[in-house]
């Protein structure tokens, strides 16, 4: 399980760097993929298939399953953490999550996958999440029950 965040720093060879917390558990074959929220996912195998299968089951007669199939496979590549847990994305992702606006990203974990931010859009999404006020009526539908 991914959770907890990190922040990494990478070179100007774009590498990223995974913590050993993350990369202990990314072995074998990963997927990067295109976020909502102008973030990267990074799953392993396994969340990337099931997650492939539902999308891949929708009604492709339906405009909007179409343009998620799009934007969802369309936008990925295949990876693999190297020895140093080093994973280079492509050019088009890096410049997708604004990576390139400095030498650092956040991780952070997100049960069965990680995902990938600029420092900048991280502190704009934590703005959101430490809005106490907001989150209590914002989280309320979700029926969150433990």
């Amino acid at each position: 399980m991914f959770y907890g965040q990190y922040t990494i720093q990478f070179g100007a060879d774009k590498a990223l760097v995974f913590p050993e917390r993350f990369a202990d558990e990314l072995s074998g074959n990963l997927f990067i993929v295109q976020g909502f929220d102008r973030n990267l996912l990074v799953m392993p195998e396994k969340s990337f298939f099931l997650l492939y299968q539902r999308v891949t089951n929708l009604n492709m007669a339906d405009p909007l399953a179409r343009m998620l199939l799009r934007l969802f496979l369309g936008n990925t590549i295949h990876a693999k953490l190297d020895d140093e847990r080093r994973m280079r994305l492509s050019e088009h992702l890096y410049e997708y999550a604004e990576l390139s606006l400095g030498n650092s990203a956040i991780f952070v974990g997100q049960g069965d996958h990680v995902e990938i931010w600029s420092p900048r859009y991280w502190e704009n999404q934590n703005i959101d999440l430490v809005d106490a006020s907001a989150n209590s009526h914002r989280f309320a539908s979700l029926d969150i029950r433990f």
